[in-house]
């Protein structure tokens, strides 16, 4: 495009952020060297008392936690957006009636496209990491995944006695007046943790799920004010207010909730789109930490390509090129990611499926 240079595009993408994204809090950003992650899960936390021994007789070794090494492939994140004969000729036009105080709208035409780009590198990052810590494992295939070439699985491995359905004197969560979720749900899960010697702290979940949780009539109950507990006056609470409630309970050991708000449009193989959270609904995550490992990533090869007429610019993990095509005439750009949220604390986590007896994810 005309008038179009690596530093104007770059002064562009230094303005994008990924402030609507929850990965980046999650799993922190960590610039990694090759195209492989590894990372050491130690089993920490865990205070093994001593043994009382008489003098002179032997004393028995403690078993050394194991560490747990945790592996795989940094995926490529890619995606391209164009613009035709027709659409850079309206672009021309613009140009030749635009005069100083219109390029800014010269800019966003192209800018246009470079946050697009931007934005589908986030938003498939962001679908990886909601989904597997809400399955315990992340699948992409042609059905969530437009390219046909790219497979990838990876599973967590979680134990099953940390993949559990709700509480025998539970309820699925969406009978109101069965369901026990903080008393017999929550409240056996944070004894199974404590246990092994992990002490939760935060428990993920969708919007859709807490909205089901909220109309639970224990929920509602818990979370009422001593005056509204007197008149017997129901009011569905917000999360505040029950995450106020719940840190008077000391079987919870200070658990707190935290809602994922998200929508994410996968384009399928077929074209069709699917817009939805990509935290499984019916589900809770608890953990001990509210940041639950990190985004391995690393430039890609297309940063330092030389001889080609491409304009490049990168902001954190994510690289926007755009480069021309003369037959058929095409203007394109295309955002660029070698990275990867890993799971680190998924061993010590802990996902109750809200609407059956056992997991069934």
């Amino acid at each position: 495009m005309f008038g179009l240079n690596e530093k104007d595009m770059q002064a562009v993408i230094n303005t994008y952020d990924l402030k609507p994204y929850y990965y980046p809090t999650l799993f922190p950003l960590r610039e990694n060297y090759t195209l492989t992650w590894k990372t050491l899960e130690a089993q920490t936390g865990l205070r093994i008392a001593g043994d009382v021994a008489a003098r002179g007789a032997t004393i028995t070794k403690k078993t050394r936690e194991a560490i747990a090494r945790i592996q795989g492939d940094i995926p490529k994140i890619a995606i391209k957006r164009t613009k035709d004969e027709n659409e850079l000729n309206a672009y021309k036009i613009m140009r030749r009636m635009s005069d100083d105080a219109n390029k800014r709208a010269l800019v966003e035409v192209w800018a246009e496209d470079t946050n697009y780009c931007w934005n589908g590198v986030a938003a498939r990052l962001e679908w990886i990491a909601l989904q597997q810590i809400s399955l315990g494992k992340v699948s992409l295939t042609s059905e969530n995944n437009y390219n046909p070439v790219t497979e990838f699985d990876c599973d967590y491995q979680i134990e099953d006695g940390q993949k559990v359905g709700y509480n025998a004197g539970s309820a699925n969560w969406t009978v109101p007046a069965s369901a026990k979720p903080i008393s017999k749900d929550f409240k056996a899960i944070v004894a199974a943790a404590k246990g092994k010697g992990i002490s939760l702290k935060y428990a993920f979940m969708s919007l859709d799920t807490f909205a089901t949780f909220s109309q639970i009539e224990e929920v509602i109950k818990l979370s009422a004010t001593f005056a509204q507990n007197v008149l017997g006056i129901s009011q569905t609470p917000n999360v505040e207010q029950v995450n106020l409630a719940m840190r008077n309970l000391a079987y919870l050991r200070g658990l707190q909730i935290i809602v994922i708000d998200q929508d994410i449009t996968i384009e399928k193989k077929t074209g069709e789109r699917i817009t939805g959270n990509p935290f499984t609904e019916n589900v809770v995550l608890f953990s001990e930490s509210n940041v639950l490992g990190q985004t391995y990533w690393t430039a890609p090869a297309d940063l330092d390509l030389e001889g080609t007429a491409a304009i490049k610019a990168m902001n954190g993990h994510t690289l926007i090129k755009k480069y021309s095509i003369e037959e058929p005439i095409e203007e394109v750009t295309v955002g660029l990611a070698n990275a990867f949220p890993a799971w680190v604390s998924s061993g010590r986590s802990f996902l109750l499926d809200t609407t059956h007896s056992t997991w069934s994810h």
